[in-house]
C-alpha cells in the first residue's frame, strides 16, 4: 500500500513536471520591431511608405538570421507618415513603421 502512494506521487509529480514544461514551449514569443525613414517619395516607385516597410522587414531578416529563427509570423504592420518638409530643397517625410513579429 505505502510502495503504491510513493509510485502514485511520484508519478504525479513527473506529469505535472512535463505538462508545464509543453506548455511554456507552446506558447509564441513575440517582440516588437520599429523603423523610420526620413526621405522623399520622387525617388521611389512606392514611396516613403514602401522605403519603411521595405527597412521593417530587413530588420526581421536580419533578426531572424542572427538567431538562428526559420518562422515567424508578421502582424499587422502600422505606417504612421508625418508632414512634408524641404531638405536639399527636395520635398520630404518623415514615416515610421512598427509591426509585433511572434515566432
Amino acid at each position: 500500500m505505502r510502495s503504491f502512494l510513493i509510485l502514485s506521487a511520484v508519478s504525479l509529480t513527473v506529469f505535472l513536471v512535463l505538462a508545464i514544461a509543453t506548455s511554456e514551449r507552446a506558447e509564441a514569443r513575440c517582440k516588437m520591431f520599429n523603423a523610420s525613414h526620413n526621405g522623399t517619395d520622387m525617388f521611389y516607385d512606392s514611396g516613403t511608405e514602401g522605403t519603411v516597410k521595405n527597412k521593417l522587414l530587413w530588420y526581421v531578416e536580419q533578426w531572424q538570421q542572427e538567431n538562428g529563427i526559420k518562422r515567424v509570423r508578421i502582424g499587422k504592420m502600422r505606417i504612421k507618415c508625418g508632414g512634408w518638409f524641404v531638405k536639399y530643397m527636395l520635398p520630404h517625410r518623415n514615416c515610421k513603421a512598427k509591426a509585433r513579429v511572434c515566432y
